[in-house]
């Protein structure tokens, strides 16, 4: 028993040795290859006894088992060892704090911008195809683009698929067209309004110009179309007497408000449904308001006995014509540039019975001037502060042809502008009750404390913020622009690409608005996101997610005008009837201002 003990103890003895021995080798092989690296190690001849007696005498460990290293052999390695230049070796490296460097690189080419590649090849082999027109048309189309004359792109229905196939920014470089690039991050519109200068170019309409400078001889293309100075010029002129007259005519535009009420009552059925053309009836109320604020008098546009009502239907005829021939002019190969078409046939035609009586009331207005001390005044007093805008522009020194053609777009693309985002708004009441129950208790609140009757005030319209959360989320989801343009007056960077100066941007602000990174369950109409912005505010860039009325410089002039018009006739409406809608859902189609695509067949029912 005792001899197995004895044995075990001999081959643990054996196993230990051999383990200390690999363990030597490994830090003899360390300290070599560190003393390889002094230059004590070129004068000193070393060999394996030497390096293992280092390692020994390093650690301060004799072995005594098979030792045969001699003092002699180990004294000149054991001096190397110890020398500064052997401890320096040894010595463990400190932590150094080694400053982050942002490597910034540089922007891409614009040509490397995604984008659909059959327009990219019809370009390239485009110049070959002998199209009889085709190099005149370029050139003047490329001739108005460097004058800042912009044309409308056609309606430009799969952008969302664009967008989706080749991320969030999209070239668009196909042939008669110059280079065109589409967005609809916030950040990205925010990068394009910022390099703004301050007379910005975006697009304008050219039929409307050739109709005014070839066909009618206009000295001005109009507001709308206007660019750099001439536009500033015309904005001063216009904002002071504009923003006078809106808070001096709510109560008159009430008024209008109350035709069109006692109207609905009129005209809907024993179902309390008004008939399929309801949206004209908005229309004669948009021409209504037009003329009440442009001319201080009501024409009769909702009064079918009226002794104008032939001609109240004359002007609504030309108006709706005229909106229509001017989209479809607008869309598609432009002929008209070459010959006059049908289309612009019909819509010159609606031109002419507008701009009609338009000057009849601007020659009136200018002959009521020339017997008055008002023509020699540049600000208003108390008294004159209530008179129409229209006289108030002329005193302001507004040419009568500006005047003219600055009616004929308000008619044309405000009036139209205000009525749809009207009708949109009363279907989106109509189909969320739950709104439009808290909205009821809202007016009649406010009401009950600002005035005893119905009418309401500019101080009752600033105490009502859910009406104007309903306004502002029924334009999120239906604008009446769903694009807003610029052309470049600057170089910019765009998510890592280099965007050139000139460079035409469509920026599809309606797609902006609808898409889940910016807006929560964005299809659903829920106005108190407006009410809690901190609450629903997803990025930096918030108010650029929806912009109804553009931004910047070139935003909307009559802005504040529709807010009020919206406001009057929504609170008017919803505090008389229940408003009901039980068919399709209306959905919009875009005719240079989104509109809805089926009948306004509401259901307006008494709340009394």
């Amino acid at each position: 028993m005792i001899r197995c003990l004895m044995q075990s103890i001999l081959v643990a003895r054996d196993l230990s040795l051999q383990t200390y021995k690999k363990c030597l080798y490994r830090s003899t092989m360390k300290l070599a290859d560190t003393l390889t690296n002094t230059e004590e190690r070129k004068c000193v001849p070393l060999n394996s006894n030497d390096v293992i007696a280092a390692s020994m005498t390093q650690s301060h460990v004799i072995p005594t088992v098979n030792a045969t290293v001699t003092s002699t052999q180990t004294m000149p390695l054991l001096e190397t060892a110890k020398s500064e230049t052997a401890m320096e070796s040894f010595k463990i490296p400190t932590s150094k704090v080694v400053p982050r460097v942002r490597i910034e690189k540089a922007p891409l080419p614009f040509e490397e911008i995604p984008g659909p590649m059959i327009l990219k090849l019809w370009e390239k082999y485009w110049r070959y195809v002998p199209l009889l027109g085709t190099q005149l048309f370029c050139s003047l189309l490329i001739s108005r683009l460097t004058q800042g004359r912009l044309s409308w792109n056609r309606n430009i229905t799969p952008i969302k698929y664009l967008f989706d196939e080749y991320g969030c920014i999209v070239r668009i470089n196909g042939p008669l067209v110059n280079d065109i690039i589409m967005i609809h991050r916030p950040e990205h519109i925010a990068e394009v309004f910022k390099q703004e200068s301050e007379s910005p170019i975006r697009s304008g309409i050219d039929i409307l110009q050739h109709y005014r400078l070839n066909h009618h001889k206009y000295r001005s293309a109009g507001a709308f179309s206007l660019q750099d100075l001439e536009w500033l010029e015309v904005k001063k002129k216009i904002n002071q007497p504009l923003h006078e007259t809106i808070s001096d005519y709510i109560g008159k535009l009430d008024s209008v408000c109350d035709e069109l009420t006692n109207r609905i009552r009129n005209i809907r059925n024993r179902q309390d449904e008004v008939p399929a053309n309801f949206h004209r009836e908005l229309t004669a109320w948009g021409m209504e308001c037009f003329y009440m604020t442009m001319f201080n008098k009501h024409f009769g546009f909702l009064d079918s006995t009226s002794k104008s009502a032939s001609e109240a239907t004359k002007i609504i005829n030309a108006l709706i014509t005229a909106h229509t021939y001017m989209s479809r002019c607008e869309t598609g190969f432009q002929v008209w540039r070459f010959f006059e078409t049908p289309f612009a046939k019909k819509l010159y035609a609606a031109c002419d019975v507008l701009d009609e009586v338009i000057g009849k009331y601007i020659r009136q207005t200018q002959n009521k001037l020339q017997t008055s001390s008002l023509s020699k005044q540049e600000k208003f007093t108390n008294e004159e502060r209530n008179l129409p805008l229209l006289e108030k522009m002329m005193i302001q020194r507004i040419h009568p042809n500006d005047i003219s053609i600055l009616l004929m777009d308000t008619i044309i693309l405000g009036v139209q502008a205000v009525i749809n985002c009207e009708a949109f708004l009363l279907y989106f009441l109509a189909k969320n009750p739950r709104v439009q129950k808290r909205l009821y208790n809202e007016i009649i609140s406010v009401s009950s404390k600002t005035s005893k009757e119905c009418t309401q005030t500019k101080e009752s319209l600033e105490n009502m913020p859910y009406l104007k959360a309903c306004i502002k989320e029924s334009l999120r989801l239906r604008p009446a622009f769903p694009y807003l343009t610029r052309l470049l007056s600057s170089a910019i960077s765009l998510h890592g690409y280099t965007i050139p100066k000139g460079t035409f941007v469509i920026m599809a602000s309606q797609i902006t608005s609808q898409r889940e990174e910016h807006f929560e369950d964005p299809e659903k109409y829920q106005p108190e996101r407006w009410l809690n912005q901190d609450e629903y505010a997803y990025n930096d860039y918030q108010e650029y997610s929806c912009l109804p009325f553009g931004y910047g410089v070139r935003s909307c002039l009559g802005r504040n005008m529709a807010e009020i018009q919206m406001m009057l006739l929504t609170a008017k409406l919803v505090q008389e009837f229940t408003i009901e809608y039980d068919y399709a859902e209306i959905q919009s189609r875009f005719l240079m201002i989104n509109v809805p695509n089926k009948s306004l067949r509401f259901r307006f029912v008494d709340r009394n």
